[in-house]
């Protein structure tokens, strides 16, 4: 399905009814990657492609705080009441940025795998290799494939999801998540937050997830063993439980 934000097409599957949840995709990735967690009892399940991912559209601004106004207005446009939001890796940082700058307007918070509080830094020398991931789709899977040790067989499916993304968004994305750092404000988010962290993951650091956790006051942080970056593709009954046992406690 499609709404128009601020001009721009933005795609976003729906399903089921009950409690709001909402799903934001981390960097070279879309709503696909929740696929197989969009089916659960008593929760009405939204997945949005943000700007520049996916089937949505293009835009020149490529920031945390960007997005995150998208994903805000989203909420807004269909108004989906006082969901759970659910950011998974750069969806993360997305998804903390909007909590902090609407505190009344979710109930809760999961961070999978979540760029950390005070961004998420990227060594030079990787920049020419996420250029070149443009030409090089091979290249591409191989790399997804790392981040989902569990499922490999997932990394030839999600590449092509991957090579939609806007091309200026390869090394854009990865700009973007060095340029932010909301750490001085964890501790004005008051909903509850569940911060999960897979201990085959390559690209986050546990300690860093671990002192979000510490600084936010209504966190829990959780260890999954033997997951890599992305639980819900690689353990989706895992996630699903996760997910339904937080809203629960929310009651």
């Amino acid at each position: 399905m499609f709404i128009t934000i601020d001009g721009v097409k933005i795609f976003y599957e729906v399903k089921g009814s009950g409690s709001s949840v909402v799903y934001v995709h981390g960097n070279f990735a879309s709503s696909k990657w929740f696929e197989e967690v969009m089916d659960i009892s008593e929760m009405r399940v939204y997945a949005i492609d943000l700007p520049n991912f996916g089937n949505s559209g293009r835009i020149d601004q490529i920031s945390i705080e960007v997005y995150s106004n998208y994903l805000w207005k989203f909420t807004e446009v269909l108004k989906i009441p006082k969901p759970i939001l659910v950011g998974h890796s750069l969806g993360g940082a997305v998804t903390l940025k909007c909590v902090i700058d609407h505190p009344n307007a979710f109930s809760g918070l999961i961070l999978a795998d979540s760029a950390p509080a005070n961004g998420l830094k990227t060594p030079e020398n990787v920049y020419p290799i996420l250029e070149s991931f443009k030409a090089h789709p091979e290249a591409l899977e191989f790399s997804l494939t790392g981040t989902m040790p569990t499922r490999k067989d997932m990394a030839k499916v999600l590449v092509n999801e991957a090579l939609k993304m806007n091309p200026k968004a390869f090394s854009g994305n990865a700009r973007a998540l060095e340029k932010y750092d909301y750490s001085e404000r964890l501790k004005e988010i008051k909903i509850p937050v569940k911060i999960l962290w897979g201990t085959l993951d390559p690209i986050v650091p546990k300690e860093s997830l671990q002192k979000m956790s510490n600084e936010i006051p209504n966190a829990q942080f959780e260890i999954l063993d033997g997951i890599g970056h992305s639980v819900m593709i690689e353990n989706p009954q895992k996630f699903i439980d996760i997910l339904v046992n937080f809203k629960n406690a929310l009651r």
